[in-house]
């Protein structure tokens, strides 16, 4: 839902805690979320960015450090120009028509960066702060109301939610709320810079990766359809994200 005018508000509830109708089952939480305007947005932004180190990661980013990573690590490998190969083509969307060992390979490298390269291991982590972060300061901004049982709601003085609040809340509900509301602000959202989804159906789509490793940072014989690759290419600009609904850790 896209809420046009600032002060515009709506109720969520988590979808699994509605009637097929669509209303709030009896007892279930209810948020009240508005929508802010383009300097507020700015400003959520410039917390996370500064306070929390949880700025925007890009796409092209990702594809860069894990690029550059492969070259530096992987240099005298057999496989490298499959494994160039491999990146661009997940860069350009192309990651649902790789077969499964292309996919496993690729989840095998990511590994391999996240322990042995800083560049990558560091956007990474800066990712997952974001994912972690933004959901609680966006609910924090954006939430006017609620009926939730055995939370009592109050503003602090910077006109926000208060920690006692927060406190109050399940975690699990803060996260799912949180990223409606951050939703609110960014309706389309961009791959790699959305907060963690969650079951909700309208829970943005970050980048995933595969939690498999390649042993001593090898990649294994080629199998099946080969993919396309060269070395001079760079990563593109496109962002990439989760597309897994989801999660974890980012995609190259």
């Amino acid at each position: 839902m896209i809420l046009t005018s600032k002060g515009a508000t709506m109720p969520y509830t988590p979808p699994w805690m509605c009637t097929d109708a669509g209303t709030p089952k009896p007892g279930a939480p209810v948020i009240h979320l508005r929508a802010g305007d383009v300097i507020e947005r700015g400003q959520m932004e410039a917390e996370l960015s500064g306070p929390y180190r949880a700025g925007q990661v890009w796409g092209f980013e990702l594809r860069q450090a894990v690029r550059a990573g492969v070259l530096a690590l992987l240099g005298d490998d057999p496989e490298l120009d499959r494994l160039l190969g491999l990146i661009e083509a997940e860069g350009e969307g192309e990651a649902d028509t790789m077969g499964a060992d292309n996919k496993l390979l690729l989840g095998g490298v990511r590994n391999v960066l996240g322990e042995h390269w800083p560049e990558y291991r560091e956007l990474v982590a800066q990712l997952e702060r974001r994912r972690a972060i933004a959901p609680i300061v966006a609910l924090k901004r954006y939430c006017v109301g609620m009926e939730v049982e055995g939370v009592t709601f109050s503003l602090g003085r910077d006109g926000q939610v208060s920690e006692v609040t927060l406190g109050q809340m399940e975690p699990f509900l803060i996260q799912v709320a949180g990223n409606a509301a951050y939703n609110l602000q960014k309706p389309g959202g961009l791959e790699g810079n959305s907060p963690r989804p969650s079951p909700s159906d309208d829970s943005p789509k970050p980048s995933g990766s595969d939690d498999t490793s390649t042993a001593g940072g090898t990649s294994p014989a080629p199998d099946g359809k080969r993919t396309r690759g060269s070395r001079s290419r760079r990563g593109s600009g496109r962002s990439s994200t989760s597309g897994s609904t989801a999660d974890a850790s980012p995609r190259p």
